[in-house]
């Protein structure tokens, strides 16, 4: 993964056309190996990105890294119109001379096929997929993209990218303003989440999905502000709940592990010894 802040984005754009979904269009569970913006001029769909479904109208821009799964389903009784854009944040896949990078079914997807990973390392957002309404200032500069690429002139590349760059500096502003949240309130709301669902998928990639932070992020305010991993906290919180019940029910040692969330009793062993100093059998002895 390379770590790159906003001002070192130089983009390469590989496909960018206004399209018209019929009735009847759907994509189902695909990747791409390259990054992907899709922006609603007309009309209304279904787009998923991962787990996390949205409905989609006009001012409606949707934009993806190649790791997320996605699918587009039209939900008009008309044509949808949208505008698609293939391209690379830095220019890492300028040699690929397809016009368009193929979508692949989640199941054949490989990672590490993919043209590039990016980590932004100043507008945490970016790295997570994008959803914002309300961004129908951004329709001139599609309209002249969707021109630039149909009807190739000199410079188009470079306009492409120019053009495409202001769209995502566009796209971060917005992401900037609008979350306007400090990492001490973030950390409330994680601990808390954590707190009312210790039995449930806490893996760091769940709950980045759930807060719309890249896990990585979360886990450096995580760390500077309660000392403490994503992971060492949903450990911490579980195993407290554990001895909770462990003195205050009948239930079994195998029973408490997997009530509070461990898939392994072995596990749940090793860690609760390791935070308290002895065994969770001690208390069914």
């Amino acid at each position: 993964m390379r770590k790159l802040t906003l001002a070192d984005i130089h983009p390469h754009v590989r496909y960018s056309k206004l399209l018209l979904l019929p009735d009847d269009f759907a994509t189902t569970a695909v990747h791409a190996y390259d990054a992907r913006l899709v922006y609603f001029f007309s009309g209304s769909a279904r787009v998923k990105l991962d787990d996390r479904s949205f409905n989609a109208s006009r001012g409606s821009l949707f934009l993806w890294q190649s790791d997320t799964c996605y699918s587009i389903v039209n939900s008009d009784e008309a044509d949808t119109k949208m505008m698609t854009v293939n391209f690379d944040y830095v220019g890492t896949g300028t040699s690929v001379t397809l016009p368009a990078i193929p979508t692949v079914s989640d199941r054949l997807y490989r990672r590490e096929n993919a043209i590039e990973s990016i980590f932004f390392e100043d507008v945490p957002l970016m790295n997570v997929p994008v959803h914002l309404d309300g961004m129908q200032s951004l329709e001139r500069i599609f309209q002249t993209m969707s021109d630039e690429y149909t009807y190739p002139r000199p410079y188009g590349k470079l306009m492409l990218s120019a053009l495409m760059q202001e769209v995502l500096f566009t796209v971060a502003r917005k992401l900037t303003l609008g979350s306007g949240e400090k990492p001490s309130g973030l950390v409330e709301r994680v601990t808390e989440y954590i707190r009312e669902n210790f039995a449930g998928d806490l893996s760091n990639e769940a709950i980045g999905r759930h807060f719309n932070y890249h896990p990585n992020y979360i886990n450096r305010v995580m760390q500077k502000h309660i000392g403490q991993s994503l992971h060492q906290y949903v450990l911490s919180c579980r195993v407290s709940r554990a001895l909770e019940m462990l003195q205050t029910t009948n239930l079994s040692v195998t029973e408490v592990s997997e009530r509070v969330g461990f898939s392994s009793i072995k596990h749940f062993s090793q860690t609760f010894k390791s935070i308290y100093g002895y065994s969770p059998i001690h208390f069914r002895d």
